[in-house]
């Protein structure tokens, strides 16, 4: 089965949207903490960030429902490979056949600091939604494609679902508790 290349290039430009998603906190709100590993990036690498930046009033209250929902990530599975492993990678990492190609490194995927619903909620969905085609990212490069012409906003979510169940494992916080938890119970059974 021949792929068209419309979906094809949907699909590099979704990926280049995700990668964008979390690099440009710094860049649209001037705060946040933000790192690029320079010599990564000329071969395609990626680019972390540590904070948030507050989106734009049309998507500040934007919130998902379905961050634990398996049905949803099981959907953005499929969408994410279509729309975003050309370039964030099957793994997330940024590293998928085209990010060398691309003037901008995808964001490394697997790298967060979502600690809790709510939290990033509204950066995420607009990342998605505007890609690279708006300031700052378009400044940048990016190469990321706005998905809120191809995809619904049922499927943007679903699309984070599957990044937040698949790469990130979980929010931030229960990571921490359950580091928490466990150092707790191996200090417990040392005395």
């Amino acid at each position: 089965m021949k792929k068209n290349p419309a979906t094809k290039f949907g699909l590099k430009t979704l990926a280049a949207s995700l990668s964008l998603l979390l690099a440009a906190p710094v860049l649209a709100g001037g705060s946040g903490e933000h790192s690029h590993d320079h010599a990564a990036m000329k071969h395609g690498g990626t680019h972390q960030h540590s904070k948030w930046v507050t989106p734009p009033p049309a998507y500040a209250k934007r919130k998902s429902q379905v961050w634990t929902d398996a049905a949803a990530a099981a959907r953005g599975k499929k969408l994410y490979a279509a729309n975003c492993a050309s370039c964030h990678g099957d793994d997330g990492t940024g590293s998928g056949p085209l990010a060398s190609s691309l003037p901008h490194a995808p964001a490394d995927l697997t790298h967060h600091f979502h600690k809790a619903p709510g939290q990033g909620d509204a950066y995420l969905f607009w990342r998605v939604s505007e890609g690279g085609q708006v300031e700052p990212f378009k400044s940048m490069k990016s190469a990321m494609p706005s998905f809120k012409g191809t995809l619904s906003e049922a499927q943007r979510w679903d699309v984070l679902a599957y990044v937040h169940q698949q790469f990130h494992k979980g929010f931030k916080n229960r990571e921490a508790a359950k580091a928490s938890h466990h150092e707790s119970d191996e200090h417990a059974h040392h005395h």
